[in-house]
C-alpha cells in the first residue's frame, strides 16, 4: 500500500472515528502530536511507512473497546429487564 492511499486512511478514519475535528484526537490515539498530523496530509511522501498498520492497530482498540462496551450494555439491559414488574 502506497504513502498516498495510507494519506487516505488516515483522513477515512479520522473523519469516521471522530467527524470533523478529528486530527487532534486520532493522533492523540496514534501517540503522535496534532502538528505531525497536519504535516502529513499535504506532504504524502512525510509519512511514515508503518501509518497504515498504525491505523489499524487504532481500529482494532476501538473495536475492542466497542465489543467490551456492548457486552456491557446487553448485561446491564439483562438485568434491568429481570428488575421490571
Amino acid at each position: 500500500m502506497g504513502h498516498d492511499c495510507n494519506l487516505e486512511l488516515l483522513r477515512f478514519v479520522g473523519e469516521s472515528f471522530y467527524g470533523e475535528r478529528w486530527q487532534s484526537l486520532l493522533a492523540s490515539d496514534l501517540g503522535v502530536s496534532d502538528r505531525a498530523v497536519r504535516y502529513w496530509l499535504p506532504a504524502a511522501n512525510q509519512c511514515p511507512e508503518d501509518l497504515g498498520a498504525r491505523l489499524l492497530a487504532v481500529v482494532e482498540r476501538k473495536k475492542d473497546n466497542l465489543c467490551g462496551l456492548a457486552a456491557t450494555v446487553k448485561v446491564r439491559l439483562s438485568r434491568a429487564d429481570r428488575t421490571r414488574p
